[in-house]
């Protein structure tokens, strides 16, 4: 993960929270808890100086499972540090706009759904997660995270399908659609 994304937990890294239910070390559980789908790998850093250097960790927690890149974050390049008069707001990292759809990243949301669907409903969602796969715009895949929302109470507690939800929340954000 790029020091200019922002991390999203993930179903598993919600039930680690709620539960405790994978045993994380007490330090990776504590940044787990600290990524609330705001602040950059970056800014975490900043925050979090006494843990040392946190993004080995993220990316271990990433590679488990527990925290994914916020798929409405456009990840760009980094680049050589500003000189000091340079203007803070260029150090901003750059988020799509809700209706600039010119920079939205199909492939990208639709693994970041696929990676949703998995960790919630397990192999359950392949068929809708073929469904997604077959998705070739915007909007067949906006009517598809319609659907999952219809669904997802149909097949989980209502606690659960929340949750689902909010971290689906994002990708529905991003192309346009208000959450629901």
């Amino acid at each position: 993960m790029q020091r200019n994304q922002v991390p999203l937990k993930t179903a598993k890294g919600l039930q680690e929270i709620e539960r405790r239910a994978y045993n994380l070390p007490v330090e990776r559980r504590q940044l787990l808890i600290m990524v609330n789908g705001r602040s950059t790998v970056a800014e975490l850093a900043a925050k979090l100086m006494k843990f040392g250097e946190i993004e080995p960790m993220l990316a271990q927690l990433e590679a488990d499972g527990f925290i994914a890149p916020d798929p409405s974050f456009a990840p760009v390049p980094e680049k050589p540090k500003k000189p000091a008069a340079a203007s803070a707001s260029s150090e901003q990292p750059h988020r799509f706009d809700a209706f600039d759809l010119s920079k939205f990243d199909l492939d990208s949301a639709k693994g970041f759904f696929r990676f949703i669907l998995l960790g919630t409903l397990g192999p359950s969602a392949e068929r809708r997660i073929n469904r997604i796969e077959a998705t070739t715009t915007v909007e067949e895949l906006r009517l598809e995270l319609d659907g999952v929302h219809d669904m997802l109470p149909k097949v989980l507690s209502k606690q659960e399908a929340q949750r689902a939800w909010r971290q689906l929340e994002p990708l529905m954000v991003s192309i346009g659609a208000p959450p629901a």
